[in-house]
C-alpha cells in the first residue's frame, strides 16, 4: 500500500528512541530488514506476535505492514495491522482503517477501537486553543460523537458500554456541564461502577463545582490515594476540606505539598537551581486559603513575596488582586487585576477580579463589557456564575424593611426621662430601583417613629420619594418626604454626599430641612429641626478603622445643638470562623437653651470602650448564620448632674439565605442615665435587606 512506506520510515526513526535497549532496538532493526516475503506467513505472524507480547509497537507494526503490502485482502493481517496501531495511541488513524473494514473486527473489537477515538478526542478537547472563539470546538464535537455513538448501541450494549460512560465524565467536566457530570459520576456510582482514579478527579472537581463539597472530598481522596503524585488532585481535595469549612485540614494538606516540593531545587554539583512550579502552586493556593480564612495580611504578604520572584505570573498577580479587594482596597486590587489581564488576556480568574473592583469602585459602565464578555464565553463556569449572581444582586432592586421596639424603665418608679419615652418603636420601608444608565437610581421610602411620653404616643410618619447617583469617587442623594402626622407638616428636604479619596479615606455630608430624624420629644411640642454633618472615616485595612463626625441641628424655638463623635475599632483576634475587635467611642455635645421642652443638656460627653465577638457560626457557600455580641461601657457626664458608668451590651443574628438577601435581629440592653437617673433600657430590631 502507499503508506507502508511512511510506517516504515515512522518506525526506523522512533523505534530507537522509544526502545533503547540495545536487545530491542536490534530486534527492530531485524524485523526492518529482514522482507515478510522471506518468512513463512505463519513464522512472520509469531514473530509479529512476539514483539506484541514485548510492547515492542513499531517493530510488530512494521511485519504487519509488509504482510498487508502482499495480502491486501487478509483480514485477520489487516485486523493486527489496526489493533497494533491502536496499541501505539494512534487513536485515530486506527477508527478510521477499522471504519474501512469493519467486518474484520469482533463486536468487542469495534467497541475498543470506537472507545478510544472517542477518549483521544476528549483529550485533544482539553487542550489549550488557538483562540477563545473555539476554545470548546473540539470537546463539544467529542460530545456529539458520544452522543451518536451511544444512540446507536441497544439498552444491553449501552449498559455493558462502561468506558464511554466514564469519559462522558471527563468530557462534561471539561464542558463544564457539572451538574451532568454529578449526575453521570452519581448514576455509575448508583451502579457500583469502580471508577478509575482519572474519572474520580474530574467527578471531584466536578461535585465541587455543584457545591457537593463532601462528596468530592470522598472521590478526591480515592483519587489522591489511587495517584499519590498528581499534585492538581491534591490542590482540588484541599480546596474540597475548604469549601466544607474544615480551614485547618485544607492549610495543613498544602502546607505538606510545599513542605515536599524544594522552591529551589539543585542536583548535585549544579550552579543553579530551577523552578519548582509545585511549590509555587502550594505556596500560592496555601496564601489564598488563608485568605479564605480571614487571615488577609499574611495571605498578603506571602503573594507578595512570589510577586518578587515572579512578577510576571499573570496568576499570581490576579490572586493578589483578591486579596486586595477582601482587605477592602478596590483601587489596587484593580491595578493587580489589570496587570495580570496584560500579561494573560485570556484569564478567567483576573477579568473576574477586575469586574468586580470595578463594581466596588461604581464604574459599572466599565465592568459591563467584561462581565458581558465572560457570561457569553464561558456561561457554564462556576465562578463567571457567582460573578453574574453578584452582578444582579448589585445592579438590580435593592431595598431594605425593618421594625424595631424598646421600652425605658427608671429606676424605683419607673417613669422614664428618656428622650425616648417609656416606650417607642418604629419600622418603614425602604427601595432602590434597578441602575439606570449605569449611575442612577430612583428610591422611594415610608416609616413610622413613634415614642410614648407620659401617655402621649408621638408619631413621625414620612413618605418620600429620591434619586440617588453613584459613580467613581462620588456619591449623591437627594430626598423629599412629607409628614403625616399631627405635630408637624413641614416638607423635608435632604442631600448627602460622599466622596473617596483613596482606598482608605473616605469623606461625606448631609443636609436637611425638617429633618426627619430630629427629636420625637421636641415634635410632641410642635418643634423640627434643620440640621447638617460632615464626617471622615479612615480604613486602612480590614484590621482597622477610626472615623468622626460633626453635627449641628437648628431647632425651630432657636436652640443650637452641636455633637461630635469619634469611634474606632481593632482586631485582636482573627480566626477563620471567629473574629474579636475591640471598640472605642467618644462623643460630647452642647445646646444653647436651658429651657427646651426636651432633652437636652447644656453639654454632656461620654467615652466607651469594649469589645466585639463575632463568630460564624453556620456557612455554607453564599449562606451563614452569624453571631455577634457587643459589649461596651464608659463614663457619661452631663452638666449640673455629675457623672456616671454606662453599660451597654448587644446580641445579634445574621442570617444570610443568598447573595443579596439578609436578614438581621437583635435584642439590645443598656443602663444610661438622663438628668442625673439611671434607667434600664431594653431594645428588638429586625431587619431584611435585598440587593448589595
Amino acid at each position: 500500500m502507499k503508506n507502508s512506506n511512511l510506517w516504515m520510515a515512522l518506525a526506523c526513526a522512533l523505534g530507537g528512541a522509544f526502545w533503547p535497549n540495545p536487545a530491542n532496538a536490534q530486534s527492530t532493526a531485524n524485523a526492518l530488514a529482514s522482507p515478510a516475503a522471506h518468512f513463512p506467513m505463519e513464522e512472520a505472524l509469531a514473530e509479529a506476535a512476539r514483539l506484541r507480547e514485548q510492547r515492542q509497537w513499531l517493530a510488530a507494526l512494521a511485519i504487519y505492514e509488509r504482510l498487508h503490502n502482499d495480502h491486501p485482502d487478509d483480514d485477520a493481517i489487516y485486523r493486527l495491522r489496526v489493533l497494533t496501531l491502536a496499541d501505539m495511541g494512534g487513536a485515530d488513524r486506527s477508527w478510521q482503517l477499522y471504519r474501512a473494514r469493519p467486518q474484520a473486527f469482533s463486536a468487542e473489537q469495534r467497541q475498543r477501537l470506537e472507545d478510544d477515538r472517542l477518549a483521544r478526542l476528549i483529550v485533544w478537547g482539553g487542550l489549550y486553543a488557538e483562540d477563545e472563539a473555539s476554545r470548546l470546538d473540539e470537546m463539544k464535537l467529542a460530545e456529539r460523537l458520544m452522543q451518536d455513538y451511544l444512540a446507536s448501541l441497544t439498552p444491553e450494549q449501552r449498559a455493558s458500554a462502561l468506558r464511554p460512560q466514564l469519559d462522558r465524565i471527563v468530557m462534561l467536566n471539561a464542558l463544564e456541564k457539572h451538574t451532568d457530570a454529578v449526575a453521570a459520576y452519581r448514576d455509575l456510582q448508583a451502579r457500583g461502577v469502580a471508577m478509575p482514579p482519572y474519572v474520580l478527579a474530574k467527578a471531584g472537581d466536578s461535585l465541587l463545582a455543584a457545591q457537593h463539597p463532601e462528596d468530592a472530598i470522598a472521590a478526591l481522596q480515592q483519587a489522591a490515594a489511587a495517584m499519590p503524585d498528581e499534585f492538581d488532585v491534591q490542590v482540588l481535595l484541599a480546596y474540597a476540606y475548604l469549601e466544607s469549612e474544615d480551614h485547618p485540614r485544607a492549610l495543613a494538606l498544602l502546607q505538606a505539598l510545599a513542605d515536599a516540593n524544594e522552591p529551589w531545587p539543585r542536583a548535585p554539583g549544579a550552579v543553579r537551581g530551577h523552578q519548582n512550579w509545585r511549590r509555587f502552586e502550594a505556596d500560592s493556593n496555601h496564601a489564598m486559603l488563608m485568605a479564605y480564612g480571614n487571615r488577609l495580611a499574611h495571605a498578603q504578604q506571602k503573594l507578595e513575596s512570589l510577586a518578587a520572584i515572579a512578577p510576571n505570573n499573570a496568576g499570581l498577580q490576579s490572586r493578589l488582586g483578591s486579596v486586595f479587594i477582601q482587605r477592602g482596597w478596590p483601587q489596587r486590587a484593580l491595578e493587580r487585576q489589570r496587570m495580570a489581564m496584560t500579561l494573560d488576556p485570556r484569564s478567567i480568574e483576573a477579568r473576574i477580579g477586575a469586574t468586580e473592583a470595578l463594581l466596588a469602585l461604581d464604574r459599572v459602565d466599565q465592568a459591563r463589557p467584561l462581565h458581558d464578555e465572560l457570561l457569553a464565553q464561558f456561561p457554564d463556569n462556576p465562578h463567571v456564575r457567582r460573578l453574574d449572581r453578584y452582578w444582579d444582586a448589585h445592579l438590580g432592586w435593592r431595598g431594605r424593611a425593618w421594625a424595631a421596639g424598646g421600652r425605658s424603665d427608671g429606676e424605683g418608679n419607673g417613669d422614664s426621662a428618656s428622650p425616648l419615652g417609656n416606650r417607642d418603636g418604629e419600622y418603614g420601608v425602604y427601595v432602590e430601583t434597578p441602575l439606570l444608565a449605569d449611575r442612577w437610581r430612583l428610591t422611594a421610602q415610608a416609616s413610622d417613629a413613634w415614642a410614648d411620653f407620659q401617655g402621649e404616643r408621638v408619631h413621625g410618619r414620612y413618605t418620600g420619594v429620591g434619586v440617588l447617583y453613584a459613580y467613581d469617587r462620588l456619591n449623591l442623594e437627594a430626598q423629599v418626604s412629607r409628614p403625616d402626622d399631627d405635630y408637624l407638616d413641614g416638607t423635608s428636604f435632604g442631600l448627602r454626599a460622599g466622596w473617596r479619596f483613596s482606598d482608605t479615606l473616605r469623606a461625606s455630608a448631609a443636609a436637611f430641612h425638617a429633618d426627619p430624624q430630629a427629636s420625637l420629644q421636641a415634635r410632641r411640642s410642635g418643634i423640627g429641626a434643620d440640621s447638617w454633618q460632615a464626617g471622615l472615616e479612615w480604613t486602612p485595612s480590614e484590621l482597622g478603622q477610626l472615623g468622626g463626625a460633626y453635627k449641628q441641628s437648628n431647632y425651630d424655638d432657636g436652640n443650637r445643638r452641636r455633637e461630635l463623635r469619634v469611634y474606632g475599632q481593632r482586631r485582636v483576634l482573627t480566626r477563620p470562623h471567629l473574629l474579636v475587635d475591640l471598640l472605642g467611642d467618644g462623643y460630647a455635645s452642647r445646646g444653647s437653651r436651658d429651657d427646651a421642652p426636651y432633652f437636652n443638656p447644656g453639654r454632656d460627653h461620654a467615652l466607651n470602650v469594649g469589645a466585639r465577638i463575632d463568630h460564624m457560626t453556620w456557612r455554607r457557600y453564599e449562606r451563614h448564620l452569624r453571631q455577634r455580641l457587643e459589649v461596651t461601657a464608659g463614663p457619661y457626664w452631663q452638666q449640673g448632674y455629675g457623672s456616671a458608668w454606662v453599660p451597654r451590651a448587644s446580641y445579634r443574628h445574621e442570617w444570610r439565605f443568598g447573595v443579596g438577601k439578609v436578614l438581621d435581629y437583635g435584642i439590645s440592653w443598656s443602663r444610661p442615665v438622663y438628668d442625673g437617673q439611671r434607667e434600664e433600657r431594653l431594645g428588638f430590631d429586625i431587619e431584611y435587606r435585598w440587593g448589595e
